[in-house]
């Protein structure tokens, strides 16, 4: 796919759409996993929010040292694992930013001693206290002008009171050592200015027992076997990183290499997995479409960011999983050999890109990376199975537990708000402003040399929608990014003879109690004899009314049927006969598997005309087995397992979607012949 993207004369963003259905294996040999479970969506951002769930006031608050920017660290790690003791050495190299620097603060929690501190590389007086190492420097540095400090520790690491960053595990009786410093952790088991807006380059080496492996950030360089029972692993990035990335994992893992091939079509990337070896297989089960998912967003933002390095998973004793630069963590609870937690690969290997490469210019804007990961998996699992399937995906996300909060300066700031409404507030801009222009705006993002390798915001990330559209979304950004809430409206529909056909009366309340009145086009669709019509009505007052004309009597009216916007609608009428948004839902089918034939039940609450399609895995429709109105109280309709022509459809995982009036649901069934 990528060698036929670089021939295309179209823009990046048309072209990888354009070409979407080729990412999709053969119908016979692949089906979608399953949506990911509301269990598995908390578990997954629970495990990512644990070291923000703290008393803030044990550190904070917290000193940001603008006065001064890193530009390397020199780290060295040593392991007395049976003690859980870490001794370190890191080295800073950094610039003045302010006249007549002559003393900094550097974070370095209270839980380490200090052994020794150098500045210029003779000895410097320093004090330790509240989490802070004060260092005097050996001069009096001016603007751009670069020093170097050094700094020799040793401790037990805690966030405060728990080992949440840096943890001594074991697996299957073999010790399992790890770092998980996102947000505030890394200063629990290392000196650095912990600010994710001071990104710097890294040489790391990593003095482990010889029966282990030390994995972290960007390439491993060499390896020192030192004659004592220990090795050193030797990694080195020159790829700009924020300190919450910098990571390590030891144990005795197992390893294996693939090989990336990059747009050019020419230049190869090693992509390396190391896993526990009682679970490698499945590993390289879990793990295996990772290539097809680097191709993809490769496709969608540009060029693996990280090209002269290296791409690696790595397995780790953590309930979670975290998108360390070049090198993600991956919790052990996520590889079980099957496909059902492709989701969380996906989430964070298109981190790589948003998160790692643009990074977040302070914690109150995390939705920048969260949102985006999340909305990428849907984006991934479009490209592969189409559009049925990303909008089964979007609406799975179980996003009403979130959609209440603020996103902006949430508090803590990995709030599983910030991953799922997140999203969709991604989602909904894709629809207002086109996939055009809102597939070109994220290129324009990640290829945008001012954010490359380094920082943005929520403005800035406004800022390339608006150009990209030529719309001003300040309106949009304030009251999704910067206000609680979503609108709930309640809405009521007429009808009268007007204009040689008919004009549909709509009246709209939003009746929300947080947050803003919200500006918002809503897709309306009017059904008639001669078929459906779509209106688009820009909703932004608390009561507004409109107007929308069509050739034929209206039989049914629907808001926003595709789900375009994060909301609550009760719609109503006075036209006889007609119910607009019945509550239903679909009775699991049975048998499922089948064979033959399968019986698929509903429930509504009130009658309604209903429609009820069957969809392949890839969103393709396969056959309609009711429109028809129907009473309340439940029903069945048997499905014989054929297409629309009579034809029996292969096995596989199929989808029932079923629509009553401006409501629709849907679920999984599988035929198995």
């Amino acid at each position: 796919m990528k060698n036929l993207v670089s021939r295309l004369c179209l823009s990046p963003m048309i072209a990888i759409f354009l070409l979407l259905p080729s990412l999709a294996p053969a119908e016979s040999n692949q089906t979608p996993p399953p949506l990911p479970t509301p269990e598995a969506r908390a578990r997954f951002i629970a495990a990512e929010q644990q070291a923000a769930l703290f008393n803030p006031e044990l550190i904070f608050p917290r000193t940001i040292h603008d006065e001064y920017n890193v530009l390397h660290y020199d780290i060295s790690l040593g392991l007395d694992i049976p003690n859980h003791i870490l001794t370190g050495t890191v080295g800073v190299e950094a610039v003045a930013e302010i006249d007549d620097l002559s003393q900094i603060e550097i974070d370095l929690f209270d839980c380490m001693t200090v052994d020794a501190v150098t500045a210029g590389g003779s000895p410097a007086l320093f004090t330790h206290t509240n989490n802070l190492l004060t260092i005097t420097l050996d001069g009096m540095y001016q603007p751009e002008e670069s020093f170097y400090i050094s700094c020799t520790y040793h401790g037990t690491p805690l966030f405060p009171g728990n080992a949440l960053p840096f943890r001594w595990l074991y697996q299957y009786n073999v010790p399992m050592i790890l770092s998980y410093s996102e947000p505030y952790g890394a200063p629990a088991w290392w000196m650095c200015k912990d600010d994710p807006k001071d990104k710097a380059t890294f040489t790391i080496d990593l003095t482990v027992p010889d029966t282990l492996t030390a994995v972290s950030n960007g390439l491993l360089t060499s390896t020192d076997d030192n004659g004592d029972g220990t090795i050193t692993f030797h990694w080195n990035t020159d790829y700009p990183m924020p300190t919450y990335l910098f990571s390590i994992a030891v144990t005795n893992f197992e390893s294996w290499t693939e090989t990336y091939t990059a747009l050019d079509g020419v230049t190869t990337m090693d992509v390396d997995y190391y896993a526990f070896p009682s679970d490698l297989a499945k590993a390289m089960e879990s793990w295996n479409k990772n290539i097809e998912m680097m191709e993809f967003y490769a496709g969608l933002f540009g060029e693996y960011p990280f090209l002269s390095e290296k791409y690696g998973i790595a397995e780790f004793s953590h309930p979670g999983a975290m998108e360390h630069q070049t090198c993600t963590s991956m919790g052990a609870y996520w590889v079980n050999g099957y496909h059902n937690n492709d989701f969380v690969v996906a989430h964070e290997l298109s981190h790589s890109w948003v998160g790692d490469m643009i990074t977040m210019t302070e914690w109150s804007h995390a939705w920048c990376k969260e949102g985006f990961a999340t909305y990428c998996e849907a984006l991934y699992f479009e490209a592969l199975y189409g559009v049925e399937y990303y909008h089964f995906y979007m609406e799975n996300m179980d996003v009403f537990n979130y959609a209440g909060y603020q996103l902006y300066n949430i508090t803590p700031p990995l709030h599983g708000a910030i991953y799922y409404k997140g999203a969709w507030v991604l989602h909904m801009l894709r629809h207002i402003i086109g996939d055009t222009a809102f597939f070109d705006a994220v290129y324009a993002y990640t290829n945008n040399a001012d954010f490359r390798y380094d920082v943005a915001d929520t403005d800035d990330l406004r800022g390339v929608f608006e150009a990209a559209s030529g719309m001003d979304l300040e309106w949009y950004f304030d009251q999704w990014i910067y206000n609680p809430g979503y609108p709930e409206y309640d809405a009521f529909w007429t009808m009268t003879e007007a204009r040689d056909g008919w004009d549909v009366i709509l009246d709209v309340t939003q009746t929300q109690t947080t947050g803003p009145i919200f500006k918002m086009p809503v897709d309306i669709v009017v059904t008639t004899d001669l078929g459906s019509e779509t209106f688009v009505v820009w909703d932004s007052l608390q009561v507004q009314s409109f107007t929308l004309h069509v050739n034929e009597q209206p039989t049914r009216v629907q808001f926003d049927p595709e789900d375009w916007v994060l909301r609550q609608i009760t719609l109503t009428s006075d036209v006889p006969e007609i119910v607009s948004f019945p509550a239903l839902r679909l009775i699991p089918n049975q048998p499922n598997p089948f064979g033959e034939t399968t019986w698929i039940g509903f429930q509504l609450e009130h009658p309604a005309q209903v429609i009820l399609d069957i969809y392949d895995s890839r969103g393709r429709w396969i056959n309609r087995l009711m429109d028809d109105r129907q009473p309340a109280g439940q029903g069945r309709i048997r499905w014989n397992g054929t297409d629309a022509a009579g034809r029996e459809v292969s096995s596989g995982i199929y989808y029932t979607k079923l629509r009553a009036g401006a409501e629709k649901t849907s679920r999984s069934l599988v035929v198995i012949r």
